[in-house]
C-alpha cells in the first residue's frame, strides 16, 4: 500500500509538470507559485472533520494573529458553525508547486514537544544551560536595506563599532557568553533536540514543570547532524531517524561533542506559560499545526496536507494551519507537522520522512488581485 501511495505521488508529479502555474502574493514576506484548482481535485478533501480547523482559524483571527490577507475573511468567520461550507465558500485551494512552477511533491518531517530533566540551580547532574536571548543580540531586517533579501535577517552583536557574527554552539559550549539562563537540565542531547523541536517542557527537581519555547537564535547557518553522520559512516542512509541519532550519541560519548557542534546554529529560548507555541504564538494543535517557510507561506494560513503516514501504510492528510517556522523548513512544498507532547509522538515525528503534496487556501476575493 505504501509503495501504491508513492506510486500515486510520482504519477500526479508527472502528469503535473506541464501546467502553467501563477505567483501569489500573500504577505510583504511571502510569495507562492501555484494553480488554483477545484476542492473536488483534493482526493481526500472530503473525507476530513474541518471543525477543528475552523476553531483553530477563530482562534487566530480572535488574537489577531493573521496576516493582513486573511483579516476580512475572519469578519465572516466569526458566525460559521459549517467548517467545510465556510472554507469551500470563502477559500480557492491553490496547489503548490517548487520555486520553478516544476515538482509538487515535497518533503514532509515531523517534530514534537520534549520532556526534559533540569534544575534551577546548575550542579554536576545538571549542567547545560537552557539560555534566553543574549542582552547583546542584534537583528537586523535586510530588506530595508536590499529588497531582493526578502524575509532574510542579519543577527549579530555590536563589538568596537562593528556588527560581528553571535557566537557559534562550539563557542557557547566553551565558554559562558551574555545571556540569562533559564535553567539547566540534564543531558546534552535533550538540549540539542529541544532546539530542534522549537518548544518543550522541563521537569525541575523541585517538583514544578516549566514550559520554554523559542526566542531567538545565534544566526550561524543550521547544518544537520543527521547528513553528517551519514557522510561519516556513523549511520546508515536508510537507517538515519530521530531515534538512530539518539541512540548512537548515547553509544559514543567521546564523539557526541562534535557530532553536535557540526550544527554551529544555537536557539535561545523564553519561557510560557502554555505548551508547545509555535512562531505565532499559539499553542500548536496534533496533526492540524505546520511549520513552513513563511518566505512562501504566510503564518497563519490554512493549508491542506497530503502525506503518509509514518509508521503505517495509509494515507495521512488534514487541513492544517501554517502556525510554526524551522531552520530547516525551507522551500515551499516543505512541512514539518506537530505530533504532540510524549514517546508516541516522539516516535512518529522521529520517524516522518514523507513525501507531500500542499494547497494553501487563499480567500477568494483577494485570487483576482493576487495573480501576476
Amino acid at each position: 500500500m505504501k509503495i501504491f501511495l508513492h506510486l500515486l505521488f510520482i504519477l500526479w508529479l508527472i502528469s503535473g509538470c506541464s501546467i502553467k502555474t501563477e505567483n501569489y502574493t500573500l504577505a510583504p514576506h511571502s510569495i507562492s507559485s501555484g494553480m488554483a484548482v477545484s476542492y473536488d481535485s483534493i482526493q481526500h478533501w472530503k473525507e476530513d472533520d474541518l471543525s477543528k480547523s475552523l476553531l483553530m482559524f477563530k482562534d487566530q483571527c480572535q488574537q489577531n494573529r493573521v496576516p493582513e490577507s486573511l483579516q476580512p475573511v475572519c469578519k465572516k468567520a466569526e458566525s460559521a458553525d459549517d467548517a467545510r461550507m465556510f472554507f469551500e465558500h470563502f477559500f480557492t485551494p491553490i496547489a503548490l508547486y517548487d520555486e520553478s512552477g516544476g515538482e509538487s511533491t515535497g518533503l514532509m518531517t515531523g517534530y514534537y514537544e520534549p520532556l526534559l530533566q533540569g534544575s534551577l540551580i546548575k550542579s554536576e547532574r545538571y549542567r547545560y544551560p537552557l539560555y534566553g536571548v543574549p542582552d547583546d543580540l542584534l537583528n537586523v531586517q535586510l530588506e530595508s536595506i536590499r529588497p531582493e533579501l526578502r524575509g532574510e535577517k542579519l543577527r549579530g552583536r555590536i563589538e568596537q563599532g562593528k556588527i560581528v557574527s553571535m557566537p557559534s554552539r562550539k563557542e557557547i559550549n566553551e565558554r559562558d557568553i551574555n545571556a540569562p539562563v533559564i535553567c539547566y537540565v540534564e543531558s546534552e542531547i535533550d538540549r540539542f533536540f529541544l532546539q530542534v523541536q522549537g518548544s518543550g517542557r522541563v521537569a525541575l527537581d523541585n517538583g514544578e514543570t516549566i514550559f520554554v519555547g523559542y526566542a531567538n537564535e545565534n544566526g550561524h547557518p543550521y547544518r544537520s547532524i543527521g547528513k553528517f553522520m551519514i557522510e561519516m559512516g556513523y549511520i546508515e542512509k536508510e537507517k538515519i531517524s530521530l531515534q538512530s541519532i539518539r541512540t548512537w550519541l548515547e553509544d559514543h560519548p567521546d564523539e557526541r561533542r562534535t557530532v553536535l557542534e557540526h550544527n554551529p546554529g544555537f536557539v535561545f529560548f523564553a519561557a510560557r506559560d502554555q505548551g508547545a507555541t509555535g512562531s505565532l504564538g499559539l499553542e500548536l494543535s496534533p496533526l492540524h499545526s505546520i511549520a513552513v517557510d513563511r518566505s512562501f507561506i504566510p503564518l497563519g494560513m490554512p493549508v491542506y496536507y497530503e502525506s503518509v503516514h509514518p509508521l503505517s501504510d495509509k494515507s495521512l492528510h488534514n487541513l492544517a494551519l501554517a502556525q510554526d517556522t524551522g531552520g530547516a523548513i525551507k522551500g515551499q512544498v516543505r512541512a514539518d507537522l506537530f505530533w504532540g507532547f510524549g514517546k508516541e509522538a516522539e516516535a512518529k515525528a522521529g520517524a516522518m520522512k514523507s513525501p507531500l503534496r500542499l494547497w494553501m487556501l487563499v480567500p477568494k476575493e483577494l485570487i483576482d488581485g493576487m495573480s501576476d
